[in-house]
């Protein structure tokens, strides 16, 4: 009996870490996802919303000019499915353009692009 104990304590391990890495490395694709951009009546700051690791939600509050235009930048192989805009300090987002709902996309283009 003691030996059936110790081998299903060890499949009961084995089970949480697998399913533990598994989750892992199924969320890296949807790291810095905007959930929500928000831009200022006088379009001079934007508010981007984006999930982190543990699922809490970030508000990061930048000027306008820290946004690097998309227009400006290279096109990629997955801009058919997500964009990738960049901070001028390097942050990287993704920007899914497939789902959501923009409520105001001039102003959206005057800013991001």
């Amino acid at each position: 009996m003691a030996c059936y104990a110790f081998l299903l304590n060890k499949y009961v391990l084995f089970t949480g870490i697998t399913g533990a890495a598994v989750l892992s490395l199924a969320s890296i694709p949807l790291r810095n996802i905007i959930g929500f951009l928000y831009i200022s009546d006088d379009n001079k700051l934007i508010k981007i919303s984006s999930v982190d690791f543990w699922g809490k939600r970030r508000d990061k509050i930048i000027d306008a000019n820290d946004w690097i235009p998309l227009l400006e930048m290279s096109p990629k192989v997955s801009d058919a499915i997500y964009l990738t805009p960049k901070l001028t300090d390097g942050t990287k987002y993704k920007l899914i353009i497939k789902f959501g709902n923009v409520l105001n996309a001039q102003k959206i283009g005057q800013v991001l692009e």
